[in-house]
């Protein structure tokens, strides 16, 4: 099957709190246990079947069937198989939130897409995301206990008709189980959703300064607990080169605090541009330096 193809009469948009995913349907009716090939053309062809039910008024609960279908199997049982217990509790809370999440979204946007009929898709491949380090703030998320498969697929439209308009690619991420593509989030999946904040312009990389595992975020508000065994609350200038110039204790103990100060002191934060509006520009970030449990206790 071809990545792109023409539409024939149906057009779907499913934009979900992970991203934006556009399927043209012109697919037959799936029967019951139909499966689909582990590749690019099979989640095509998953969408357009299921798009297809929905846009047929006698097929209602068929719809519901195909679109619960993008849901883990028996997910609680899948997720104690698969992580620690003492991630699995909420995880068994997050999954149905994020699952029930983007099944309305699918139904919503078909009602006010499904009028357009000159989409076509492009459905590739995305590289997946680093994987989580075992230091600093990603070392406490949940990651299952062994290796699963996760694939990232990169959805493009490639209609230029700009009535309505032409949406950005976007990537979801899927597993693949018992010839479905069952469904689990954006780039990352719902599991370690904080990883956005956490790789973002304002969380600096985990670093080893006199013998301590730290890392630096701003405005994030942690506590002691399990794997940190204190955070320094603290008030930084950044001068126009991107350099700390400033600190200003707000709480923290000592040796903690004089730890925390160096290891800020060579954070690079990025210059401020080179005009003369900016020349004597300064900015100030509340932030906070947590120390991390050794992995060896």
């Amino acid at each position: 099957m071809p990545l792109t193809r023409r539409l024939g009469f149906f057009s779907l948009i499913v934009i979900s709190a992970f991203g934006l995913v556009i399927v043209p349907a012109y697919g037959q009716f799936p029967g019951p246990g139909k499966t689909y090939p582990d590749s690019p053309e099979g989640l095509q062809s998953q969408f357009e079947d299921l798009l297809l039910l929905a846009r047929t008024n006698d097929m209602a609960s068929s719809y519901q069937d195909a679109s619960d279908s993008l849901g883990i199997p028996d997910a609680d049982v899948w997720l104690k198989a698969n992580f620690d217990p003492r991630f699995v509790p909420q995880l068994q809370q997050d999954y149905p939130k994020a699952l029930t999440g983007y099944q309305s979204y699918v139904w919503s946007i078909i009602l006010i897409f499904g009028k357009f009929d000159d989409f076509t898709l492009k459905v590739e491949r995305s590289d997946p995301p680093p994987p989580l380090r075992d230091s600093g703030f990603e070392s406490l998320l949940p990651r299952p206990k062994d290796a699963i498969k996760i694939e990232n697929y990169r959805f493009t439209s490639t209609s230029d008709n700009l009535e309505h308009g032409r949406p950005p690619s976007a990537v979801n991420s899927f597993i693949y189980i018992d010839g479905r593509f069952r469904f689990v989030g954006g780039t990352y999946p719902f599991w370690v959703e904080g990883l956005s904040a956490l790789r973002g312009p304002m969380s600096l990389p985990p670093a080893v300064i006199d013998g301590m595992t730290v890392q630096g975020i701003a405005y994030r508000k942690d506590r002691k607990g399990p794997g940190i065994d204190t955070v320094v609350q603290l008030k930084i200038d950044v001068d126009g080169k991107g350099h700390v110039d400033h600190i200003s204790v707000r709480s923290g103990v000592e040796p903690f605090v004089e730890t925390a100060k160096k290891y800020l002191k060579t954070a690079d934060f990025g210059a401020m541009p080179n005009i003369p509006q900016f020349a004597n520009a300064k900015r100030e970030w509340d932030f906070e330096v947590a120390f991390f449990t050794p992995t060896s206790q």
